[in-house]
């Protein structure tokens, strides 16, 4: 017995002995770095990638297997382009687990780790390959060595993909995971989207298939489109099941800080518990929540200290099985806009959706701000998964404007196809009503019924809008298509009667605050003050084109009465056309104060809001239209315009400092509002003789010269109008431009030389004690503002004329019958102390 146990003992020892010794020849003479280059052949081979080890690899065997590495990279799939990189990692494998298929490894540590991750415009990921494994090799390995370097890339794939290619029963156990300083690019060219998460820290507790573990992280993330530049961290326990396709997240707690999505988040935290199921596209939510605190800096609407949140007590969705299901959703949110605060609630307590039936309660909502109440709600839910029935849909709205109030309620039955993305609204009806002391009885009653309808799946939408309008009929059909894209809308508009004035009239403007003096007499020893030149408004009315931009729609207008800005016309009629933010309104016409309108107007949102109008209005009534387009009643007549003007700007300033173009006005039997050319001519006349020292006349709209036909061609440069012809004629006077002959619509002033010349005294307005003037050419300068122009005669231009007319025609009467020559002298002596008499 003791020489068998002797036998024994020294048989284990020589075991040992030889197993120590050929574990230290081994560790001796075997070299890892001998097989990166048939690790580099084997994945260039499998996956057409490029695997670059430019540090050494570091191997120890006991107590357990550990890999150190550094200076790893992996191109893209046929590009020298890196999709991933590790500065260094370090991982230690259990031995005597891989013996039954269990992968367990100790700590991993890596450090430098960074991805870039791409979406195609085909909607694949430069990741699918490594995900679902890369195409399998046949051949029998060569020898041991190709043999261990396939066994070594066998379980570098199970770590970098999850298992996906790993044989089904093999386990991985990773006792925890350190990563520091990660960096992924995440690109999207579908979208747009470019998003850096940097300065990524993520530790984890023990990883193992189908069991939750812990994981906390940390990051920033930048990115445009839209824009984020935030801090993220996150803390929760996630289940993993790569081979089903199945990922949980269990007391989920991630918060974000900074720019997100184009909000300033002071805080926004979601909390809650998620599931997904990727072979089903299922997921479950529960107890989820996210809230959001901050300010929403969007031009257009800025919102400011908002408060809002999402509460999800249970969702559920299994688009396979056609189920939905929700559980008292609430959703809230206040702020404060521009013209004060705003408050939205929605609710939906219950929703049971199967592909046999569908039940739930009432959803409901409301919205209130800047002087709008609203409330909808959904009521009456039946029908299925394939066919979801709502017995009314309703909108109740009140919208309150100073005196104005519009309320509006509309109501419609409703079919849903969930799983389509589909909504029909069939039988819509409802009323407007509008109330204002300004309507002409008080109040305005619209009916409207119509339908409509949306198709997600086809990407596709229609409407019928059919209303009565102050007696007349509405009528809109609209078809759009490409809902998801760049929209593309077909639609049709006819309108009896059309008042926009009523419908929605012109904000009136603030009242301008007083200037330093006002109400109080001027000081008589101090000179009047110099009208300061006009400055470019602090806000002139900002003009934002850019819902031009996107869209595309064709389509057509018929009006039988308009009303815009107190502007009239009829049988209204214009084809429309928008692409790539440009609108064009081509055969245009109208009838209009007497006459016919036709023409052309673009505008070009995408190109700085280019403006350009091509018109010509014949036999129109001149005076109505300028009394209802500008209150002005300068000039009356009947007679034909024509203008072709281009311009561009942001607003109202820069428009009109940017007109360009010409115009042409020709008129018959009218007059010019403000100054009686004759009556000032006879006050002229009145100066010579010491009657009347100030030649200045003011604007008076109880004066205006009469005329047979006005004709006149203007040039438009960045904003001033400059008359090349004017030819006004009257039975008594003939009116041509004189320099400078400007009318400046930026500084709305005039600076214009008018040249007056009397061709017959016996007949015409006022024609009589002006034979004195007959033929002399007289300038009159029209200065000031539009709204008070001032007219003064330069009668310093006219005096040596006028002298020498009247010298001639005393010289004519002094020697008139006389054929006594000896006579002479004496006669040019009288006329000479009649004429200097004056």
């Amino acid at each position: 017995m003791k020489t068998w146990f002797k036998r024994i003992l020294i048989g284990l020892v020589v075991l040992v002995v030889v197993a120590v010794v050929g574990l230290a020849i081994f560790l001796l003479t075997f070299d890892p770095n001998a097989y990166k280059y048939k690790l580099e052949e084997l994945v260039q081979e499998r996956y057409n990638r490029t695997l670059a080890i430019d540090g050494e690899i570091e191997l120890s065997l006991f107590p357990r297997i550990g890999l150190s590495v550094q200076g790893v990279s992996l191109s893209e799939v046929g590009r020298p382009d890196t999709f991933a990189s590790i500065e260094s990692m370090r991982l230690a494998v259990a031995v005597w687990p891989l013996l039954s298929s269990n992968l367990v490894v100790d700590h991993v540590a890596i450090n430098g780790f960074k991805a870039r991750m791409v979406r195609d415009k085909d909607g694949h990921f430069n990741f699918e390959d490594l995900v679902g494994g890369g195409v399998p090799n046949t051949a029998e390995p060569a020898g041991p060595a190709s043999a261990a370097v396939g066994a070594m890339a066998g379980a570098a794939q199970a770590l970098a993909t999850g298992g996906a290619a790993a044989p089904a029963t093999m386990q991985i156990d990773i006792a925890g995971l350190d990563l520091q300083s990660g960096e992924l690019q995440l690109q999207d060219e579908i979208s747009g989207m470019a998003v850096a998460v940097t300065n990524l820290t993520a530790n984890t507790g023990r990883v193992t298939y189908n069991q939750p573990f812990d994981v906390s992280l940390s990051a920033r993330v930048e990115g445009g489109n839209p824009r984020v530049d935030a801090n993220l961290t996150g803390q929760g326990l996630l289940t993993l099941d790569p081979l089903a396709r199945r990922f949980a997240a269990q007391k989920l707690d991630v918060r974000m800080d900074g720019n997100v999505l184009g909000a300033e988040a002071k805080s926004l935290a979601a909390r809650g518990n998620l599931a997904f199921n990727g072979r089903t596209s299922s997921l479950d939510v529960a107890g989820l929540e996210i809230v959001f605190q901050g300010n929403v800096p969007d031009p257009a609407t800025p919102m400011q200290n908002v408060e809002a949140s999402v509460a999800i007590p249970k969702l559920a969705v299994d688009p396979h099985k056609l189920q939905l299901q929700i559980e008292k959703l609430a959703v809230r949110a206040k702020g404060a806009l521009p013209g004060g605060p705003f408050e939205l609630a929605a609710d939906a307590p219950a929703l049971n959706i199967s592909p046999s039936s569908a039940t739930g309660q009432a959803l409901t909502g409301r919205v209130r701000l800047q002087g709008l109440d609203a409330s909808f709600g959904l009521n009456g839910i039946s029908g299925n998964a394939s066919e979801l029935d709502i017995k009314e849909i309703k909108l109740d709205s009140t919208l309150t404007q100073g005196e104005r109030v519009v309320k509006a309620v509309f109501t419609s039955p409703a079919t849903f196809n969930l799983w389509q993305r589909a909504i029909s609204l069939s039988a819509m009806k409802g009323d407007v009503s509008i109330t204002d002391p300004g309507l002409p009885k008080g109040s305005l009653q619209i009916p409207v019924i119509g339908s409509m309808n949306a198709n997600l799946q086809k990407d596709q939408a229609g409407a019928k809008i059919n209303a009565v309008l102050e007696g007349g009929k509405f009528d809109l059909t609209a078809d759009v298509k490409k809902l998801s894209e760049v929209p593309d809308i077909t639609f049709a508009l006819a309108v009896d009667t059309l008042d926009l004035d009523k419908l929605a009239p012109p904000v009136a403007a603030a009242p301008a605050k007083p200037q330093e003096g006002d109400g109080k007499q001027d000081d008589p020893a101090k000179p009047p003050a110099k009208p300061a030149p006009a400055a470019a408004p602090a806000s002139d009315g900002s003009i934002d084109l850019s819902a031009l931009v996107g869209p595309t729609a064709n389509g057509t207008i018929k009006v039988g009465e308009l009303v815009v800005r107190g502007l009239k016309a009829s049988e209204l009629s214009a084809k429309l056309k928008l692409e790539k933010g440009r609108l064009d309104v081509s055969t245009l016409a109208a009838s209009l104060y007497g006459g016919k309108l036709g023409g052309t107007l673009s505008v070009d949102a995408a190109d700085g809001n280019q403006v350009a109008a091509k018109m010509t209005l014949a036999g129109i009534d001149i005076g109505p239209l300028l009394a209802d387009l500008a209150q002005q009643q300068a000039l009356s007549g009947k007679g034909s315009l024509a203008f072709d003007l281009k311009t561009a700007g942001s607003n109202s300033y820069a428009l009109t400092t940017g007109l360009n173009g010409s115009m042409q006005l020709r008129l018959r039997d009218g007059a010019v509002r403000g100054i009686n050319v004759a009556q000032t001519l006879r006050e002229l006349k009145a100066a010579f003789s010491g009657q009347l020292d100030n030649p200045t006349v003011a604007a008076d709209q109880a004066r205006q010269t009469d005329f047979t036909s006005l004709e006149a061609d203007l040039v438009f440069v960045k904003g001033i109008a400059n008359a090349k012809r004017l030819d006004m004629a009257s039975p008594l006077l003939r009116v041509s431009q004189g320099d400078p002959a400007a009318i400046d619509f930026v500084q709305k002033t005039l600076n214009f030389v008018a040249r007056v010349r009397v061709v017959n005294t016996t007949t015409g307005q006022d024609g009589k004690d002006l034979d004195e003037l007959k033929g002399i050419t007289i300038p009159v300068l029209i200065s000031g503002p539009f709204d008070k122009p001032v007219y003064t005669v330069q009668w310093r231009d006219v005096a040596g004329s006028a002298l020498k007319r009247a010298l001639e025609n005393r010289l004519k009467e002094a020697v008139g019958g006389q054929a006594d020559g000896a006579k002479l002298p004496e006669q040019l002596d009288k006329a000479l102390k009649g004429l200097l008499s004056k």
